[in-house]
């Protein structure tokens, strides 16, 4: 690695590898930065965030590994924080103020320090670790935040809200550049004055095809369910996704014997979803819990249909999460519940069909209609994967990175 090319702190409290589970968007967007020319040092928790395990490769507060040419630093955190909210804000806090330390002491000269914007007690150590390396800040905007706090009922507006909203506009005042996840959000941060150092990442995996062993389907899934269609769902199972409209519409199509519900995720509602089921006799439901990404999407290659549901809150409109992507890169007929971006996106590729957010009998309807007419599931799914190879690309998103971290400024500098 060259010593002499821009050195970029990346500071991410998750970073799942190819071989975990969990979002994908922080390696990958490691693997552009390296990629575009940057030296990369990551700062990240050494907690895998999905199964709570201490994933670091040797003991201390502070560990060091290689991956494909990146520096990846993982700080101690207490495990298993998905047990309830005071543990979860503990490993928050105690990522926040150890990467922090990380980077003050354990990375040398800088240029630029890469953030996301969770967990928001991350923000003032970001800032303050910009400040004192002399880097510019840019921000890696995956969601709003407070704003989300107040869609998932976690917050109610208040001061403390105010606080937090004016806190984050103060960081993004500062930042050199922002990078916004969907169209959305890149929308909601011009309409607060910031549109001139936004850009657009997609949540959208660029080297989805060369994941390992993603070109082979789990042919054993079908023959494991004793199922002749797969209705499938890969992902977080918290408030931030709308299962309980997926096993609702199962109540609707109990009459369809060789009908499978695949879900693939873990998260603090998993209990009461099976319970649920338990309850309702749900009998053709079947949780197979987290997987590596690899794994994940070896699955959803059997699918038949593949399904995302939002809650029904304006906040979400803003919303285009990764799986909608992998749902299209895979070649999977796509039922989206909800609004906004995602809307937008299924009608530009034709690779899905969606429903009002919340309407479970709706759902089940499209379901039914779609197992019916494997033609237009073929249609759609040979649709969504046409617009997700002209419009996804590793050399496309490595000219969005490097634009808005100031790269080409560095260059005639």
């Amino acid at each position: 690695m060259d010593d002499r090319a821009t050195h970029v702190l990346f500071l991410t409290y998750h970073l799942p590898l190819d071989h975990e589970p969990g979002a994908f968007r922080p390696w990958m967007e490691a693997r552009l930065l390296a990629r575009a020319g940057f030296r990369v040092t990551v700062v990240t928790s050494g907690v895998q965030y999905m199964t709570g395990e201490d994933i670091r490769p040797g003991p201390g507060w502070c560990t060091e590994e290689w991956r494909d040419g990146i520096r990846i630093l993982r700080t101690w955190g207490p495990g298993r924080h998905r047990r309830s909210m005071k543990r979860r804000i503990w490993n928050y806090l105690t990522y926040s103020l150890l990467a922090g330390l990380a980077s003050l002491c354990r990375v040398s000269r800088i240029d630029r320090v890469f953030a996301g914007t969770d967990p928001i007690f991350l923000m003032p150590v970001v800032f303050l670790v910009s400040c004192l390396k002399g880097a510019g800040l840019v921000l890696d905007e995956r969601d709003l935040y407070p704003e989300t706090a107040i869609a998932l009922g976690v917050m109610r507006e208040g001061l403390l809200y105010r606080l937090l909203f004016r806190m984050q506009q103060s960081f993004r005042k500062k930042a050199i550049g922002i990078l916004a996840a969907t169209p959305g959000i890149r929308e909601k941060l011009r309409q607060y004055g910031f549109g001139e150092k936004v850009g657009l990442l997609y949540n959208a995996d660029v080297f989805l095809d060369y994941g390992p062993g993603i070109s082979t389907p789990a042919a054993s899934l079908k023959q494991q369910t004793r199922k002749k269609f797969l209705v499938g769902y890969a992902g977080g199972l918290g408030k931030a996704n709308d299962i309980w409209t997926l096993l609702r519409a199962d109540n609707h199509l109990g009459d369809l014997f060789d009908l499978g519900i695949i879900i693939i995720g873990d998260g603090e509602n998993l209990a009461v979803y099976k319970e649920y089921c338990q309850k309702h006799k749900l009998e053709n439901v079947y949780f197979l819990g987290s997987r590596p990404r690899s794994i994940a999407r070896k699955l959803l290659k059997e699918m038949d249909i593949c399904i995302q549901s939002l809650p029904h809150h304006p906040h979400f409109s803003n919303t285009l999460t990764s799986k909608i992507f992998d749902y299209q890169g895979l070649g999977k007929a796509t039922i989206f519940c909800g609004r906004g971006d995602t809307v937008r996106l299924l009608e530009a590729s034709g690779g899905g069909l969606t429903v009002p957010p919340g309407d479970d009998a709706a759902l089940a309807e499209a379901i039914r209609g779609l197992l019916a007419n494997a033609k237009l599931r073929q249609k759609m799914g040979a649709a969504g994967r046409r617009w997700f190879q002209q419009h996804i690309g590793a050399e496309a998103a490595c000219s969005i990175m490097k634009k808005v971290l100031g790269a080409d400024e560095d260059s005639r500098g």
